[in-house]
């Protein structure tokens, strides 16, 4: 399965309080507490029950702090609001579970405690919670359109912190079961602004699925608190409904219909909408029949009212008032209930579902970093040199000053990349689903496929690096050779210069490298395959497997078909051992994005009787360092 592992990130993702046990050995009161959940965290980071289970140790003795501490107090291990630590850790079925041991000082902390405890036996949300602080990688998932973050591998756990509220989340800090109220960048969806525009929106919208008029949902958003979470909105929608209900069996009045569908009902309709825009055989039977019925269902639109031309009507609501972003959109798609959105957050999903197929993804095998958010100026990474070996200090000598390293820096800068797709009036009045599903299926394969040259370019374009303007591939990087008929001896022989590379400006320091993986054309997959799984060895001379074993065995090959040089083969080293290329996005994620233009009344709407949908994908990278890679060359 393709992955790809970042450098550690800070996490902290919710814990609880279970029951207080008798006094902690230093005299302090003691507490059973889960401290982290197995599965998916409502912020998008994935917790495998098998990686906790296996890092369990780390949490063994982990400090508890009153609050997360700041970057600045974990450099200056600082022990203010030290509360505790954490022992017996156990691997229990819903979750990492320990004792936590308070500090005699630590009153206030127990006796908030103590009142969680009681309100979760009277059922009231608890007052305080757990929220771990660990360094963890994470490597990037797709299921249905959507990006979450698998962690991979758990580094070091820095503490287990007794919160308020259990959410320090954002896009470093993530949380499961909370959010940060106050991190901008935290899923909208979960806690709310009443002061901004998008807050009262979200009330108008939730109170109108629910059949409430604009009066309650005014009265809804000057109850609630400035920042509000979905949880304290429904409950409030909850009370007026069932007050609203109750007053009408009283009077007997029918409430006046509504057009608004309910959560349940709207859910409904976007799946059958992506069923529709689905190919092959294992299409869902909930799918729509044609892209008419699907907007008439959703919108609630009469067909051919007053004589309207209603395929001209579905391009008109397709391009919608506001124009659609698919970046504005990502959060948002299951509380939008305009045709634009829906079908504009359908259309991406598929794209984005194509853009992940796996046979386009192996490019992650080979990158040692993924940088999200970057910007248009020019990126730098630095790196320096050693020391070399130390000299040795005579009996009564002074120690001499040491020769200062030199340091050399990969960059690069983002570069745009897009096209544009037509929606004509012609497929909609037709009906040309075939047509209109090929439109994401397109979209999202054109992304795939040049993100995909644009990383196994590097190898057989073979450009001069950023760092020491050499040749990737070159004598003076000592990791290549000409000719290099792949074969046995040959595949030996590029092992024994990858481990014999040395460290940037320190050549005392031999990296000892091996190849994880053997990049070849089509024409060299059966060799490249025999030399990869064979227990034996397979010499060129004479020709059939000795009884010699197969020092490659394990190495696992990559075949790029569209290779044009059908001699060249590459070796790379493990991503995560040595670095090798960075690849750096300008959105959050490395799906491309989607667009269509705002106004209907100019354009291409009003020109050509179309609706452009513009794919936009903006990323580059680079080699970081060429001791990872050799090339040999037939």
């Amino acid at each position: 399965m393709p992955r790809t592992t970042t450098a550690p990130d800070r996490d902290h993702v919710e814990g609880r309080i279970l029951e207080a046990l008798d006094p902690a050995p230093g005299g302090g009161r003691a507490y059973r507490i889960r401290i982290i959940a197995y599965g998916d965290s409502r912020n998008g980071r994935r917790y495998p029950e098998a990686l906790l289970r296996q890092a369990a140790g780390l949490y063994e003795g982990a400090r508890v702090f009153d609050g997360h501490r700041t970057d600045d107090e974990l450099r200056s291990s600082a022990t203010r609001g030290l509360l505790g630590y954490v022992d017996q850790v156990t691997a229990e079925a819903d979750g990492l579970h320990g004792r936590l041991n308070l500090l005699p000082s630590a009153q206030r902390a127990a006796e908030a405690l103590d009142a969680t405890l009681t309100g979760q036996d009277a059922g009231r949300p608890a007052l305080v919670g757990f929220s771990h602080d660990v360094l963890a990688h994470f490597e990037p998932i797709v299921e249905s359109g959507r990006r979450i973050l698998g962690a991979t591998r758990i580094v070091a756990v820095n503490s287990a912190d007794l919160v308020c509220d259990p959410a320090a989340g954002g896009a470093v800090r993530a949380v499961a079961g909370g959010v940060d109220p106050d991190d901008p960048d935290d899923d909208p969806l979960l806690i709310h602004d009443g002061r901004t525009a998008r807050g009262r929106a979200v009330v108008v919208a939730e109170c109108a699925a629910r059949g409430l008029p604009t009066e309650a949902a005014k009265a809804i958003g000057d109850a609630l608190p400035h920042r509000f979470s979905e949880a304290q909105l429904t409950h409030l929608i909850d009370v007026a409904w069932s007050a609203r209900a109750d007053a009408e069996r009283v009077t007997l009045t029918p409430t006046v219909p509504t057009v608004h569908v309910t959560q349940e009902a709207r859910d409904r309709k976007i799946a059958a909408l992506d069923a529709m825009l689905m190919t092959g055989p294992d299409r869902p039977s909930v799918a729509y029949r044609s892209l008419r019925h699907a907007w008439a269902d959703i919108t609630g639109a009469r067909v051919d009212f007053l004589g309207e031309d209603e395929n001209r009507r579905i391009l008109r609501d397709t391009m919608g008032g506001s124009g659609y972003d698919s970046g504005l959109r990502s959060t948002e798609s299951l509380t939008a209930t305009s045709w634009d959105q829906i079908f504009g957050d359908s259309i991406t999903r598929r794209m984005i579902a194509e853009y992940g197929s796996a046979n386009l993804q192996s490019w992650k095998l080979v990158v040692s970093s993924v940088s999200y958010g970057v910007d248009f100026r020019t990126q730098r990474r630095e790196r320096v040199g050693g020391y070399g070996v130390l000299p040795t200090v005579g009996q009564g000598q002074p120690y001499q000053p040491l020769t200062s390293p030199t340091d050399e820096e990969a960059t690069y800068a983002i570069t745009k990349r897009g096209g544009t797709e037509d929606l004509t009036l012609e497929m909609v009045a037709n009906d040309d689903l075939q047509a209109i599903r090929n439109i994401p299926v397109k979209l999202g394969r054109a992304a795939a496929i040049t993100l995909y040259r644009f990383i196994w370019d590097i190898f057989p374009t073979n450009a001069a690096t950023t760092y020491d303007s050499t040749a990737l591939f070159h004598a003076n990087h000592g990791n290549t050779d000409n000719p290099a008929l792949l074969g046995q001896s040959t595949l030996s022989n590029g092992r024994r210069k990858m481990r014999q590379q040395a460290a940037y400006g320190d050549a005392t320091d031999v990296l000892s490298t091996v190849p994880r993986y053997i990049v070849v054309p089509s024409s060299l997959e059966e060799i490249a395959f025999q030399l990869c799984t064979s227990a034996v060895a397979i010499p060129a001379t004479p020709a059939g497997p000795s009884d010699t074993p197969n020092l490659h065995q394990g190495l696992e090959p990559i075949v790029i078909d569209y290779y044009s040089d059908q001699n060249d083969w590459y070796l790379v080293a493990d991503p995560r051992m040595c670095p090798t290329i960075e690849i750096g996005f300008y959105a959050s994620s490395d799906a491309p994005e989607l667009f269509t233009q705002a106004d209907p009344t100019n354009g291409s709407m009003f020109n050509n009787d179309t609706v452009i949908w513009k794919v936009r994908h903006i990323y580059s990278g680079t080699a970081l360092d060429h001791r990872g890679f050799y090339r040999g060359a037939n």
